[in-house]
């Protein structure tokens, strides 16, 4: 983990750059999300939807 610096403009600028890290991740791992639903069949997502205690 990284040393907090004692400035408020360094820890400005360090969160502001780990949003815009965060905000990439979340924008890839939407898309790999999208991306894996559209693998999975309309009636196997049909008969889990809404199941929200499904395990199998």
């Amino acid at each position: 983990m990284n040393q907090i610096p004692a400035d408020a403009n360094q820890v400005i600028d360090q969160l502001s750059a780990q949003i815009g890290t965060l905000t990439k991740q979340i924008a890839i791992l939407t898309s790999q999300l999208n991306a894996a639903m559209k693998l999975i069949p309309a009636d196997v997502l049909e008969s889990v939807k809404g199941d929200e205690n499904a395990e199998d």
